[in-house]
């Protein structure tokens, strides 16, 4: 349960959704198109529709799922149906930036949705089944109409945006700051990449890096770290406290970076981090590769 707390407390703090406080609640609405399949004659109607799953208590693994203005033929009016207290199972990914942890998935072998209030069995949805994401909803069921079996889909994943950007950098270290400082100066390659827009993390990848002559240049990487946006939203700034580097793809928590700020825009780049484990402190600058 405690999973599910903190999974559904980083959804509540990462989706442009409706909230509130007081009751710990959670909701969102997507629109798309509903497609409907007649199973005996494969004839196919499309409709708008809306989606809304909301959350009354985010502590608990259910939800309540709403479909409005639903239609299995064009002749049927629109029909809002409401399905209360879906459970479902969360399926993890390896981003734990995810506000959803991957996917909530639930599956049910028939559930019987309400209208106006009123519970109508003659609209069961058998196979009731679908994911929901931070980057859409996919829903499905069959139901009896009119005597024929009609296959009902609504899915819409948003389009993830990205970004990514390459410089090249030099480094500036100076170790042992104070009055026996030495310091040395290194060019490199340092490259940003954002996979999704919609969350404010980036991967920082150092390439070609040495912090003295005498050392081999490495690869470093400086995984899902928090940066805000400028009020321009011009340039990603970073403030963080302590990130820890990987190196040939294993993390090397003896040397973590600590106080690191700075910023980064379309043209250039501007970094300060500490290296404690080596009582050495960095200043990274540079501009695009062109």
């Amino acid at each position: 349960m405690k999973k599910i707390i903190l999974i559904a407390a980083a959804l509540f703090a990462a989706i442009a959704c409706n909230t509130d406080q007081n009751t710990n609640s959670w909701s969102k609405s997507i629109d798309g198109n509903m497609i409907t399949v007649n199973t005996s004659t494969g004839v196919e109607y499309t409709d708008n529709a809306t989606v809304t799953v909301e959350m009354k208590d985010i502590t608990k693994p259910y939800f309540n799922l709403s479909i409005e203005g639903v239609k299995f033929v064009p002749m049927m009016p629109d029909v809002n149906f409401l399905i209360s207290d879906v459970p479902f199972k969360i399926y993890a990914s390896d981003d734990v930036n995810d506000p959803l942890y991957g996917s909530w998935v639930f599956n049910q072998s028939a559930v019987i949705p309400t209208v106006g209030g009123v519970a109508r069995e003659e609209y069961t949805m058998h196979n009731f089944k679908g994911s929901i994401s931070d980057y859409g909803y996919v829903v499905e069921f069959d139901v009896n109409f009119g005597g024929s079996i009609y296959h009902a889909s609504f899915g819409k994943i948003e389009v993830v945006q990205t970004w990514d950007a390459t410089f090249d950098a030099t480094a500036i270290v100076v170790l042992n700051p104070g009055e026996n400082s030495t310091y040395s100066e290194d060019e490199f390659k340092i490259s940003f990449a954002q996979a999704n827009l919609s969350k404010q993390v980036v991967d920082i990848t150092l390439e070609g890096l040495r912090f003295v002559e005498q050392m081999p240049e490495i690869t470093m990487q400086l995984r899902n770290v928090p940066f805000s946006y400028s009020d321009d939203g011009a340039q990603r700034q970073f403030n963080v406290a302590a990130v820890i580097p990987t190196v040939g793809g294993e993390e090397m928590a003896q040397y973590p970076i600590s106080n690191l700020t700075g910023s980064v825009s379309k043209s250039s780049i501007s970094l300060n981090c500490d290296i404690t484990a080596m009582n050495a402190r960095v200043t990274v600058s540079g501009s695009s590769k062109k």
